[in-house]
C-alpha cells in the first residue's frame, strides 16, 4: 500500500448532521403522535444528502431525488427475492409486481427529466458520483452541474408533484 489509509469511503472524513428518527402520524389528522429519537447520520456518504446539508439543493429537489432513488432500487431487486412470496401457494408475485411498477416510474422520470437531466441525476443520485466528477464526465465548465442538477430535480419534483 502506498501510504496511510485515510478514513471515509472517499478518503475523506465522516460529516455528521443530527437527523430525526422515524415520525409516527395519526391517521385522520396528520399530527405527529410519536417523535423517534435523534440520531447523527453521516451526510458523506451520499451526494444527495451532502447538496442538501450545504444548502446547494432544497428541500423539494432532495425529495425527488430520494424518491428516484427508492424506484430505483426496487426497480433492480434481483429477481431470486421472490422466491419466498410463491411459496406460500398463493401463485402471486407481488415482487415482480413491485419491481415492474418501479421500473415504470423511473422510466417515466428518465422521459420527463430528457436524456442531458437525466444523465447528470444518474450520476450524482443513482450512482453517488460527486458533482465535480459528474461535470468531467460529461464535459462541463466548472460550477455548470449545480445549475443542471437543479434544474433536472425541479423537473423531477414536478412530476412527482412535489414542487
Amino acid at each position: 500500500m502506498r501510504g496511510e489509509l485515510k478514513i471515509g469511503f472517499d478518503g475523506n472524513p465522516p460529516e455528521f448532521r443530527q437527523k430525526r428518527g422515524s415520525e409516527v402520524r395519526d391517521q385522520k389528522t396528520g399530527e405527529v403522535v410519536r417523535e423517534g429519537e435523534m440520531s447523527a447520520q453521516n451526510i458523506a456518504v451520499d451526494r444527495l444528502e451532502w447538496l442538501l446539508a450545504h444548502q446547494r439543493i432544497q428541500t423539494h429537489q432532495h425529495a425527488a431525488g430520494r424518491r428516484l432513488q427508492r424506484d430505483a432500487e426496487q426497480a433492480a431487486q434481483v429477481a431470486y427475492a421472490s422466491l419466498s412470496d410463491t411459496l406460500g401457494g398463493s401463485g402471486t408475485n407481488r415482487v415482480s409486481d413491485v419491481r415492474c411498477d418501479a421500473i415504470d416510474r423511473v422510466n417515466d422520470a428518465r422521459t420527463h427529466i430528457g436524456s442531458k437531466g437525466w444523465r447528470i441525476i444518474e450520476l450524482v443520485a443513482l450512482e453517488n458520483i460527486s458533482l465535480g466528477r459528474a461535470e468531467s464526465m460529461m464535459r462541463m465548465g466548472p460550477g455548470g452541474g449545480i445549475g443542471a442538477l437543479t434544474t433536472a430535480l425541479d423537473t423531477l419534483a414536478r412530476h412527482y408533484g412535489l414542487a
